[in-house]
């Protein structure tokens, strides 16, 4: 089965006043318009985003993963490691319900996040192309490193492999995306593209927490700190 298309642009050519013309890295060509879209030039490229592979392996959340938070919006949550991932009170995405950064390297920049939206999506085909076409709007550059169909802790979910570059930053994302009768929802982590292997296993392990889970009736978040050390005794 042939690989995702990828997005990376390495050359270009034909310049107008509306559209450019460019080839991708595997040879497809594409038009690129001025508001940042773009479509394929041969309809048989644009057949190659339905060929995405089923990956056969059952994966499942770790199990220092021991605390589940769950989503207020859709029938979703996610374990987290509390002892490895700490709450971040800020996130600049609307949508993300959970944001956190893990604490076992403070070297290396690396967050999560569970993130949930009651939109009307039909399959996880329709979810990627959403997911390309507000990536297309939003950053400078990114291509898609791999994606592919998993079965995480009994629910399918599309796994998205990317790379963005943003205001000048290179970033990678890994995440999976799992609809409900609702809407969908995705763990995702995410740190600078040349940190990505550093942070690569605690990564993989968080966006597998994701499960299906019970709305949230509460709107707390916890925060997890060290316990005190003991109170020495006077003799």
């Amino acid at each position: 089965m042939k690989k995702i298309f990828t997005f990376l642009f390495i050359t270009i050519y034909s310049l107008s006043s509306s559209q450019v013309k460019a080839l991708t890295e595997d040879g497809k060509e594409v038009v690129l318009f001025d508001n940042k879209t773009w479509r394929f030039v041969n309809e048989s490229d644009e057949k190659t985003l339905d060929e995405i592979e089923t990956n056969e392996t059952a994966f499942v959340k770790s199990k220092e993963s021991t605390f589940l938070l769950k989503s207020k919006k859709i029938e979703a949550g996610i374990y987290i490691n509390p002892k490895k991932w700490r709450t971040a009170k800020t996130s600049n995405l609307p949508t993300a319900e959970y944001t956190f950064q893990n604490s076992e390297n403070p070297n290396v920049m690396v967050m999560g996040c569970l993130i949930s939206e009651v939109i009307p999506i039909q399959t996880l085909k329709n979810l990627l192309d959403l997911k390309i076409s507000t990536l297309q709007g939003s950053v400078e550059f990114f291509k898609i490193n791999k994606t592919e169909y998993r079965t995480v802790n009994g629910i399918k979910v599309l796994f998205m492999d990317y790379s963005v570059n943003t205001k000048g930053i290179d970033f990678r994302y890994i995440g999976n995306y799992y609809l409900t009768e609702e809407g969908y929802a995705s763990s995702f982590a995410f740190s600078y593209e040349n940190n990505f292997d550093k942070g690569k296993a605690e990564m993989q392990n968080f966006i597998n927490g994701l499960v299906k889970a019970e709305k949230s009736k509460t709107t707390e978040i916890i925060e997890y700190t060290s316990p005190p050390p003991p109170m020495s005794t006077k003799k």
